[in-house]
């Protein structure tokens, strides 16, 4: 049987990955917006992850989410994770059709058992979790501490909570 949770890639992604290349610069800056519209609100991220994506959720949320401004994977792998969830953990499959055959980690709902991942409230079409990932990929990995900038870009405005944030 296959490890569950195979992140280990061959080919290193360079930029902002073979998704954002393939489209026209106006469609990439779409793509990411619309991603981090749908990470704020129809997906629910910011409740484990925060709205800075630093694993600092909302005060009910159990904590252990990952930090993902310091992620090493890649978006093809951002994109794995969010549509297929994490083994043992509380990071749910926002594709439907997970585990019902292999196309996740190669196994399938009746070989994972109880480890497999929650299913979301809403669970996602693809086009949706390709714009989370590649919000993630393009304006979350690797910026650093959030900025009271990000933060009122993030709440499309000047929100109370940004003015704890140092300025650029």
């Amino acid at each position: 049987m296959r490890p569950y949770f195979p992140m280990q890639k061959t080919v290193f992604m360079l930029g902002l990955g073979i998704g954002l290349m393939a489209m026209s610069p106006s469609q990439a800056q779409e793509s990411v917006q619309r991603g981090m519209d749908i990470y704020a609100n129809k997906a629910g991220c910011a409740f484990c992850h925060g709205w800075a994506a630093d694993g600092h959720g909302d005060e009910h949320s159990d904590g252990a989410a990952a930090n993902l401004r310091e992620t090493i994977l890649d978006r093809d792998q951002i994109l794995e994770v969010i549509k297929c969830g994490r083994p043992g953990t509380a990071m749910p499959h926002f594709d439907k059709f997970a585990y019902t055959d292999k196309r996740c980690y190669g196994v399938t709902a009746d070989e994972i058992g109880n480890d497999k991942p929650p299913v979301p409230n809403t669970p996602l079409q693809i086009f949706e979790v390709e714009a989370i990932a590649d919000y993630i990929a393009t304006k979350v990995k690797g910026a650093g501490a959030p900025t009271k900038e990000i933060c009122q870009a993030y709440f499309k405005g000047a929100a109370a909570i940004c003015e704890k944030y140092p300025a650029k």
